[in-house]
């Protein structure tokens, strides 16, 4: 899967990922602004040693990394989370600094 926008063109499985991601976030007490999740963005990638896994397992796997963007308002940024294309299931995420 090639890096893509969230837009109103959005495949259901993109629109499920990000569901996710926004949902874990709220879990976690850091509640992106409800207009992020319609500006978020979702690459492939091949999970590595820089994300927090759930799942130590996932290492090394294949990925959705699902961002979003920047808000000066905040003092730190909004983690970037992965998601298992298979499932949609939160697999780790990437602090933020």
């Amino acid at each position: 899967m090639q890096p893509s926008t969230s837009s109103p063109t959005q495949s259901d499985d993109e629109a499920d990922a990000i569901k996710s991601a926004v949902s874990f976030l709220e879990q976690m007490d850091w509640q992106p602004v409800d207009e992020d999740s319609q500006q978020a963005t979702i690459q492939s990638i091949k999970v590595d040693d820089r994300y927090e896994l759930i799942d130590s397992h996932f290492k090394g796997a294949h990925a959705w990394l699902i961002t979003f963007p920047a808000d000066s308002q905040r003092t730190i940024e909004t983690p970037h989370v992965l998601v298992d294309p298979e499932s949609n299931e939160v697999i780790g995420y990437l602090p933020s600094e």
